[in-house]
């Protein structure tokens, strides 16, 4: 419970530093020894520090933090809140002289910190009435400069309480750079892979401002720790940049898509050059420096353009950006204002993970961003599909209404006028025969062809109402159904029984439904004929109101409808194609007393 207590005073404010102990001196001569400064304190000529912040900004100069030992601050901790500090040299002083104890900063190995901790810690043992020196050089750069004394207790438990929230602010950020990852891999979508590098990228520039990654990352690499912070913000413009013309669909075409390109390479070719630039061109660095300032502004206002832009188009995705993008503004805002002074010399919990909640925040709502552009994304899809599958249904319907039609004039043509000429030659034929009864073998040749023809004929007459049933046009479905029933019971080979129940109107379907149910029915009859060896078929066909189903049964040998090649042979696969087209159900079984049973399911769409 404690803990949480303590946590929950960091929160809210955990500690105050006094200054007042504190004493500053600005050498602009670069020259200064320990002992000069030191004899200047004890002639009471340099002044104290005013606050715990102080902020020259670029600065040619270095600074000497010197401090009184007392036993009031025995066993205590100087605290300089400032991880980018290039050397630091800690010395005491009494008057026996001057002794060097500490040196470090960011261009020595991490090794050398006093304590393991992103910032510069140093302690307080010396005897009282010495005096803590400490040199501060940053010349040649911006300097922001805090210093405070806590003791062991203070120390050890803000530094317990601030690495619990680090911990979990930064498993969060992890959790959703993995999230990300997963998202990537799952949708295989650019615009996840460019989310989880604009996360990545402004994670590394914070761990890099905050002092981490010297600490954890890149501790033998001290050049790189001076250039780490910007590079990985030159990265961070690039993928800001690159996510957001993704993610709110950005052109080529848009007006501000040119520019915000020519931002991005700027930013590349900056972080290029941090990488590459050689050590000691400081004033070189600073102006490339106030080259990635810029960059970085002309990226704000480009980005917040655009995406005014399409905020007035009600674009919904921008208003997810801008509302990401502004309150991570507001948070590192808010912990820059902190840092350079405008908290007075409170230490609180925006003040350490601003930015961290910032980014955090900025995650989640992007997320939401992203989840409704999914959601969008699968709608539109849907819809795309549907109208996909309706123009196809509609060139599919186009298609056999076009062989149908072709079907009809051949058949046509077959039925009327070649099936007429071979039907009037076969009666001239038989005529002949008739008049002269000779048995000379011309006349038996002549009556063989009359057979011929005929049998020639028959077939053309049954491949028209294969083409086309002729009879549905005639007399109507059901009257063709009946007429084909009755063609079957004629011949005698089997016993046909049939229940037609509806199908007195037949307007309200289209004429390739009535043309491929008779064709399936036949179908299904020329099977039973051919291969159940069945002396009875019952045949029920029945209208519904949403639904016409055809059930055909015998009391045959049954159907071997698991093996392939029977059932391609009986005409079923023809029979399955059609009703798949008209999205119907079949089921075909066998009997336990005997025989097969067909049942077939189809909706019907009137017209």
């Amino acid at each position: 419970m404690s803990r949480f207590i303590n946590i929950l005073l960091l929160f809210l404010s955990s500690y105050s530093a006094s200054a007042s102990d504190i004493h500053i001196l600005e050498d602009s001569s670069l020259n200064l020894s320990a002992s000069q400064v030191y004899s200047l304190f004890n002639k009471g000529e340099i002044p104290k520090l005013a606050e715990n912040k102080f902020n020259p900004g670029f600065t040619r100069s270095v600074f000497w933090l010197l401090i009184k030992a007392s036993a009031k601050n025995i066993d205590h901790k100087l605290i300089i809140g400032n991880a980018h500090i290039n050397r630091l040299e800690y010395y005491t002083a009494d008057k026996n002289g001057t002794r060097l104890n500490e040196i470090t900063g960011d261009h020595f190995p991490f090794k050398q910190r006093p304590v393991n901790n992103p910032l510069y810690i140093f302690s307080l043992q010396s005897p009282e009435g010495s005096v803590y020196l400490l040199r501060v050089d940053k010349h040649d750069e911006s300097l922001q400069l805090s210093a405070e004394i806590l003791s062991a207790d203070q120390f050890y438990q803000r530094s317990a309480n601030e690495n619990l929230i680090n911990g979990l602010l930064w498993g969060i950020i992890i959790l959703i750079l993995i999230f990300g990852c997963f998202l990537y891999i799952t949708v295989r979508d650019k615009l996840y892979l460019y989310y989880v590098l604009y996360i990545l990228t402004t994670s590394l520039w914070i761990i890099a401002d905050k002092g981490y990654g010297y600490q954890f990352l890149w501790p033998d690499f001290p050049n790189f720790a001076s250039r780490a912070r910007p590079v990985f913000n030159a990265l961070s413009i690039t993928m800001l940049i690159q996510f957001m013309q993704s993610f709110i669909g950005q052109t080529k075409e848009n007006r501000f898509y040119k520019p915000l390109k020519i931002i991005q390479a700027t930013a590349l070719l900056l972080a290029s050059a941090f990488l590459a630039f050689p050590d000691g061109l400081h004033s070189l660095a600073f102006g490339f420096l106030g080259v990635l300032i810029l960059t970085g502004g002309c990226a704000i206002v480009f980005t917040m353009m655009s995406l005014v832009e399409k905020i007035r188009q009600n674009n919904r995705q921008a208003w997810f950006y801008m509302s990401s993008i502004l309150l991570m503004f507001v948070f590192s805002i808010t912990e820059l204002f902190v840092h350079t002074g405008g908290s007075g010399t409170q230490i609180n919990y925006l003040s350490n993970f601003g930015i961290q909640t910032g980014l955090i925040i900025e995650a989640i709502i992007l997320n939401f961003g992203l989840a409704h552009r999914f959601n969008e994304y699968k709608n539109e899809t849907e819809h795309l599909l549907i109208q996909v599958n309706q123009k196809q249904n509609e060139l599919t319907t186009r298609i056999i209404e076009t062989q149908e039609t072709e079907r009809k004039k051949i058949a046509d043509q077959l039925h009327d006028d070649v099936g007429s000429m071979l039907s009037l030659v076969a009666l001239q034929i038989s005529s002949a025969l008739d008049r002269n009864n000779s048995d000379d073998k011309s006349l038996v040749q002549l009556k063989k062809a009359g057979e011929v023809l005929g049998s020639v004929t028959d077939t053309i007459r049954n491949m028209s109402h294969t083409l086309t049933p002729l009879a549905i046009e005639k007399y109507g479905f059901k009257n063709a159904i009946t007429d084909l029933m009755n063609t079957i019971n004629l011949a005698e080979k089997i016993q046909v029984e049939y229940i037609i129940i509806g199908f007195e109107n037949t307007k309200h379907y289209s004429s390739h439904l009535l043309n491929d149910v008779y064709r399936i029915i036949k179908e299904l009859m020329n099977n039973v004929l051919k291969h159940s060896e069945a002396t009875h078929c019952l045949l029920q066909l029945i209208e519904h109101e949403d639904s016409l189903s055809i059930l055909v049964e015998d009391n045959g040998k049954g159907l071997p409808v698991n093996e392939p090649h029977v059932k391609k042979g009986m005409g079923l696969d023809s029979i399955y194609s059609k009703i798949d087209y008209f999205k119907g159900q079949i089921e075909v079984s066998e009997k336990i007393e005997g025989g097969a049973l067909v049942n077939i399911q189809i909706p019907v769409i009137t017209i």
